[in-house]
């Protein structure tokens, strides 16, 4: 009989093969126990999945959630292209709408849960380089192309692609200034409730109030279409693509703090549930009215960032 010495060695000999062969199967974070180790059972049935961050650290669940809604946002815009190519252009506008508010929930959990990390700052860009910038120009494009397909009109459809080619650029652009300036501590000393430019998601929402006017105008049965005329909608294509990356102060909503005494909180309440019931019943009126009233708020932001520049 052999000893037990041998059957120890053996299995001393085959845990370390199957530790170095488990380092290259499973994903980084997997923390069996040693004697699972030595046994090789973390190849079946691994103690706990982590996930490792920046300098090998592991991040809880929590700790994930902001990327996890980036990468939802991201899916919503991408799923927009393919509801544009269907010819769905109220599920296409609806999907950039459903990125822009994953886009502020994930900075929103970010801030709250303390989440902040390199890698979701790239991602996060990423993300809204395609769902505010590659995705709204694909969709306003073909919905241009729909009205004016036809022979006569293929030479044109050539140069009003060169604007939403200018727009998807600028937000790149814009995205690139904004990581820079988060990076340099120069920079940073700029008012938080303050964006320089017109923010990506806003830019998009901009970019989409035709389509959501040619919405209301079928909804209440008018014929007159705003893709039939594409040199004014190229106009505000390139005007936003400008004010993207231009060095307009433009109010940072998510940033701003407001207060409300008790006595007037009924009434916020009250107007709230007006808004959303406007929302539910006449769901592109609202979001169209939400829109050009942020177009109207640009020059007020310019002047109320002078008036704090005057004061400090």
């Amino acid at each position: 009989m052999r000893s037990k010495s041998h059957f120890r060695t053996t299995f001393k000999i085959l845990g370390g093969r199957l530790a170095k062969v488990n380092q290259s199967l499973l994903w980084n974070g997997a923390y069996p126990s040693k004697k699972e180790q030595s046994f090789g059972l973390n190849l079946l049935m691994p103690k706990e999945l982590k996930v490792k961050g920046e300098g090998g650290k592991a991040l809880s669940f929590p700790k994930l959630l902001p990327n996890i809604f980036t990468t939802i946002g991201l899916c919503s815009g991408l799923t927009g292209i393919r509801f544009a190519i269907e010819q769905e252009w109220q599920q296409a506008v609806f999907s950039i709408i459903v990125a822009a508010c994953f886009d502020m929930i994930d900075g929103l959990s970010a801030r709250l849960l303390k989440a902040f990390s390199r890698f979701g700052a790239e991602l996060d860009s990423l993300a809204d380089t395609i769902s505010f910038g590659v995705a709204p120009s694909i969709i306003t494009y073909l919905w241009i192309r729909e009205t004016l397909s036809g022979q006569s009109n293929e030479y044109l459809m050539g140069w009003y692609w060169i604007p939403f080619l200018f727009y998807s650029a600028c937000n790149a652009f814009r995205l690139a200034r904004f990581n820079v300036m988060h990076m340099e501590e120069t920079e940073r000393k700029i008012k938080k409730s303050y964006f320089l430019g017109v923010p990506a998601p806003a830019g998009a929402g901009l970019m989409l109030i035709p389509m959501g006017i040619d919405f209301i105008l079928t909804r209440f049965g008018l014929t007159f279409s705003l893709s039939s005329h594409p040199q004014w909608l190229v106009i505000w294509v390139v005007l936003i693509a400008l004010m993207m990356v231009s060095r307009i102060p433009t109010f940072s909503f998510r940033n701003m703090r407001f207060s409300v005494s008790k006595s007037k909180a009924i009434f916020v309440l009250i107007v709230v549930s007006l808004a959303v019931a406007v929302l539910i019943k006449e769901t592109w009126i609202f979001l169209v009215a939400l829109g050009i009233l942020y177009f109207i708020s640009i020059p007020f932001s310019y002047w109320a960032y002078q008036k704090d520049q005057m004061i400090k």
